[in-house]
């Protein structure tokens, strides 16, 4: 029998404390060199699309991580990273085995995606002890991959539904990109700061057959495109450094965008035998609301098909590689019409497409 990898739930979860943008600014202006004028960091904020965020570093509203005059280092930004992930793939994981009605111990595969944070164990480990996953339970972890990494943990786990339809795959995209603010005052590691949050989804992908299976109406993933554009290795990086890990950010990068996304994306809709016109929910990973804007002028999309990306983004800030799950959970609690497309952007620079139907 013909099966499909079904999306069978999505669950999210963030910190404790929410960041709104005038407690953003106040922050900004403690990390922030002297030498940096206080209403830059007002308009970066005001441009970000961004009302509020969820971040680890506060605790019980507070900063108590970034000091005055003080520059973490890489290590006491990684135990800040290893707490709070397990933390958010914990409450999430928990939801979303609950809202499947799958027993932890169907869980065959966990697939977790961090570009944030690394350890061993990590949190495909605490995900097996706490929510009490067989010990046989196979792991893959994408690291390091940016804000794209649900994408290709999600085809990690179609392959492995498709491979075998007893699978049941747990897909944990957690970041905490909060652990990287930077005392600095390059303009692009300064809109670094002032865009990315703290957040984690989980998706569970089980095995449905191709007329709707046991889940009813339940979506599937139909397939995942990538492509790496050519000169743009310098647009975006993301280093290990001394004192944390360092973004570069091109300020090209939603032009180069707005020129390459659309032969890229018909080409591969039309190999799933789908026109732009029949898409009927776009899940736009928002980079920044320039990159919403250039994604949907290549697309020649209606502003209504960013409006649930630029919701997740002024709620939640950018979550790097969970932020593509929240979009989708967005798309799934709506009840929009199918197909979803789902992109995102990292370094390389990479596109990353999944189609939902």
């Amino acid at each position: 029998m013909i099966h499909t990898a079904q999306l069978r739930s999505i669950a999210t979860a963030h910190p404790p404390t929410r960041l709104t943008r005038e407690d953003w600014l106040a922050i900004a202006g403690e990390i922030s060199p002297a030498s940096v004028d206080r209403a830059i960091l007002a308009r970066l904020a005001d441009r970000s699309g961004i009302d509020a965020r969820w971040c680890a570093v506060l605790e019980g509203g507070r900063n108590a991580f970034y000091r005055a005059g003080e520059v973490p280092g890489t290590a006491e930004r990684m135990q800040l990273w290893l707490r709070a992930a397990k933390a958010m793939a914990v409450e999430a994981g928990t939801r979303a085995l609950a809202d499947a009605g799958i027993a932890p111990a169907a869980v065959t595969h966990v697939v977790t995606a961090s570009c944030t944070g690394f350890a061993a164990p990590s949190v495909d480990a605490h995900l097996i002890e706490s929510l009490g996953l067989a010990r046989d339970v196979q792991r893959l972890n994408v690291g390091f991959m940016g804000c794209h990494a649900a994408v290709n943990a999600l085809a990690a786990a179609r392959n492995a539904v498709l491979a075998d339809p007893r699978a049941v795959v747990l897909v944990c995209c957690t970041e905490v990109s909060s652990a990287h603010f930077h005392h600095t005052a390059r303009l692009d590691q300064l809109i670094a700061n002032t865009l990315f949050a703290d957040g984690a989804g989980v998706a569970v992908v089980a095995a449905g057959d191709a007329a709707g299976g046991t889940a009813g109406d339940t979506p599937a993933i139909l397939g995942t495109h990538s492509v790496l554009i050519p000169d743009t290795a310098n647009e975006m990086g993301w280093m290990v450094g001394d004192r944390g890990f360092e973004m570069t950010l091109g300020a090209r990068v939603p032009e180069v965008l707005e020129r390459e996304v659309g032969a890229w994306v018909r080409g591969a809709l039309a190999g799933h035998g789908i026109a732009l016109s029949e898409v009927g929910a776009w899940a736009i990973h928002p980079g920044g609301p320039r990159v919403i804007d250039a994604v949907s002028t290549a697309l020649a999309l209606t502003p209504e098909a960013g409006a649930p990306s630029r919701t997740i983004l002024r709620e939640y800030g950018n979550m790097s590689s969970a932020t593509l799950l929240f979009i989708i959970n967005r798309l799934r609690a709506a009840g929009a019409p199918r197909p979803w497309v789902g992109l995102a952007f990292g370094p390389g620079l990479v596109g990353e497409m999944v189609v939902v139907r």
